[in-house]
């Protein structure tokens, strides 16, 4: 009996870090991918790439939300806060976009992005034992 509890355990390990670094992996490539996006349109730096991705209103809400907002708070961008907190109206459970999204930026998106730049995860700004994607605003 203990040895099957023994093999449950790991196995169990072993699938949580499969799943972690699965999860890492596609969050690394959504990031990359978002940050070509935003580059083969404007050039310059990631951040500043991202920054006239978010602030171009010819692109749909949804994606201004999904593409930029999302990928400058992993990167953690401290130059794009300014411009968040311009479009934050101090809603951070996103009651005032739900369902809003085609024609709204989601702010709880937005809350989400500057708790991360703000503090980061575990009050980390750079790389730690869980990473970071701060390395990526190149």
């Amino acid at each position: 009996m203990k040895r099957i509890l023994y093999i449950i355990g790991i196995s169990l390990t072993v699938l949580f870090l499969c799943l972690f670094l699965a999860m890492r992996i596609w969050c690394g490539q959504a990031i990359k991918e978002n940050i070509s996006i935003a580059k083969a349109q404007y050039g310059g730096t990631a951040e500043d790439a991202l920054i006239a991705y978010l602030s171009d209103a010819t692109h749909s809400p949804k994606d201004r939300t999904e593409l930029a907002i999302w990928t400058l708070g992993q990167i953690r961008s401290e130059k794009a806060l300014p411009v968040l907190r311009g479009l934050y109206k101090d809603d951070p459970n996103g009651v005032t976009c739900k369902y809003n999204h085609r024609t709204v930026l989601c702010q709880y998106e937005i809350h989400k992005a500057i708790v991360s730049i703000e503090h980061g995860w575990l009050g980390a700004k750079e790389k730690n034992v869980f990473g970071s994607w701060a390395r990526l605003n190149k």
